[in-house]
């Protein structure tokens, strides 16, 4: 048997802003190593302010997001991490990850313990939890939402492996898989996006997106699909006893990351979250009053240009591989970051399971990159030309602009769209129909997260590979408990995105959290025992996820 409290390994920008169920967007392509932002986090349990003092009872707080979210109906939601943020006041989860990715803890749950080979799931909940409805939380709701993540236009393929669900008592379900799911517990987190809804949520057809029903610490005041703005107010029912803290967040969505910072700067937000070295030197630099909990290394989602490997010319790997050769990440780096990200030359960042030390990315070539265009030209008509599609951040079209002047000058024609917003460009990802665009994704969890990115057939699938040595790795990966085992699968997949260019990687992404100086707590509480005790053990920030539950306001 096997309980997730134990050992068990989880689930682990060049250019937009995340987006879709399982955590997207913005990045570039490129070639070595940079230096590092310094995380200012203390990892105390107080978000990073040790002296901070007890905390205090009462306030409200705006929170200004990186982008707006119209629909929040859990199970069919695109969520990016604006909308992962709502969710995480709203609603919880079964599962939370822990500071260890190889181990995700019960949340909801009491406890989540697999049978020997990992095909049946059981999963106990924690006693007199009720929605902010006065609805009970049991095993038969936790199967609707189960079934509804099944069900779900994204979700489907996440839960694909899922057989069957079983309630065995009022507190007590049993997942069947079809075939062994050794890190199942991580897709009971997923992220962040599957928090457990109401079945009055989950019932009420269209008006789903907008009734917003969980167990979380606020409950919801109000919701403007047309703005995206999210008041909340406390929940005086929450199970965990003594919290939470606020009287209330309002959550306001701002795209430009500019104006986010010049909130805290000017006193008007309270809190803003934000990524890459550029905007975290800004917020240093113009709000030194100001408290910052950045992501340390280790576990940081991954920017980089993802590639359609299906359409002409980029089906070609040589064609990928001049690409690669005429771009300077350098000089992309130090345009977006100031020069501060670690450069990327693989899919996982240092802690997770796969990780090469010595797997490189190509660096600048720009006479092996001009043969490489001339042979491209030759079996194409004479043509090397595709588009990259963006968003509409002015500092994403100013990366992209340098990085049609890089492929200019090696002979590659770049044509750069009318910019779109985040959910067409998703749909665009969806249907095939876009050649490459900048992308932020794959933060540092058990890498069988990956699966519903890489395999064949995944609707999320956005480079359209059905490559079957990733196949077969993200297989192996899935079903072996046997850590050698699954250490050599990762290293296999991880080694074959790299060498076959699939996507062109720029650098490790770190997010961070800026707030007032009287604001506290960015890193939540402690997380629960199976008695609801605190274990002293505060929820990590993975890809700028953190939890609402414990932030504070002093007077």
């Amino acid at each position: 048997m096997r309980d997730t409290t134990a050992g068990r390994r989880k689930a682990p920008f060049f250019f937009i802003a995340l987006l879709v169920l399982v955590a997207l967007v913005v990045a570039a392509c490129g070639g070595s190593s940079g230096s590092k932002a310094t995380p200012n986090n203390t990892g105390s349990t107080s978000g990073g302010d040790t002296n901070a003092g007890k905390p205090q009872y009462g306030g409200t707080v705006t929170y200004s997001l990186e982008g707006k979210t119209t629909a929040f109906c859990p199970p069919r939601g695109q969520f990016a991490i604006s909308a992962i943020m709502v969710v995480s006041a709203i609603y919880d989860t079964l599962t939370q990850p822990t500071q260890d990715p190889d181990v995700y803890a019960p949340y909801l749950a009491k406890s989540v313990t697999g049978n020997a080979d990992s095909t049946a799931w059981t999963i106990v909940l924690r006693p007199g939890i009720k929605f902010q409805d006065g609805e009970p939380l049991d095993a038969n709701a936790v199967k609707q939402n189960i079934e509804e993540w099944r069900k779900g236009i994204l979700l489907n393929f996440v839960y694909k492996n899922i057989a069957s669900e079983e309630v065995t008592a009022p507190d007590t379900l049993v997942v069947h898989t079809t075939t062994p799911w050794v890190d199942f517990p991580a897709f009971l987190w997923t992220s962040g996006r599957v928090g457990i809804a109401a079945p009055a949520q989950l019932n009420a057809g269209d008006g789903c997106d907008t009734l917003l029903i969980g167990t979380g610490p606020f409950k919801l005041k109000s919701f403007d699909p047309t703005t995206g703005d999210v008041s909340t107010v406390k929940n005086p029912d929450y199970w965990r006893k003594g919290l939470p803290y606020l009287d209330g967040i309002n959550f306001k969505p701002n795209e430009e990351s500019s104006s986010r910072l010049t909130g805290i700067q000017g006193g008007d937000i309270d809190i803003t979250h934000s990524s890459g070295g550029k905007d975290l030197n800004t917020v240093k630099t113009n709000s030194p009053n100001a408290t910052i909990v950045a992501e340390p290394d280790g576990r940081m989602e991954l920017s980089h240009t993802l590639i359609n490997v299906t359409r002409p010319p980029l089906d070609d790997i040589d064609a990928r591989r001049a690409v690669a050769l005429a771009v300077d990440r350098n000089r992309l780096n130090q345009l977006s970051n100031d020069g501060t990200s670690r450069l990327a030359d693989q899919i996982f960042d240092t802690k997770v399971t796969g990780y090469l030390p010595n797997l490189k990315f190509p660096p600048q070539n720009i006479a092996e990159s001009k043969k490489l265009v001339a042979k491209v030209k030759a079996s194409h008509g004479g043509k090397f030309e595709f588009n990259i599609q963006s968003t509409f951040d002015q500092s994403t079209q100013t990366l992209f602009q340098e990085v049609k002047r890089q492929l200019n000058a090696v002979g590659i024609t770049v044509n750069l769209p009318k910019p779109v917003d985040q959910a067409t460009l998703i749909s665009q990802a969806i249907g095939g129909n876009v050649d490459a665009f900048g992308w932020r994704n794959y933060p540092g969890q058990d890498p069988d997260t990956l699966y519903v990115w890489f395999y064949g057939g995944s609707v999320v699938n956005f480079n359209h590979l059905d490559d079957p040595i990733i196949n077969k790795a993200l297989d192996d990966g899935r079903v072996n408990s046997d850590p050698a085992i699954r250490k050599k699968a990762y290293e296999t997949f991880n080694k074959r995105m790299t060498d076959q260019l699939y996507n062109l990687w720029t650098w490790y992404t770190q997010w961070f959290v800026a707030t007032q100086p009287n604001i506290h707590g960015i890193l939540g509480e402690p997380l629960p025992d199976a008695d609801g005790n605190p274990t002293g053990k505060p929820v990590p920030m993975i890809a700028g996820i953190h939890q609402t539950v414990g932030i504070w306001k002093s007077k």
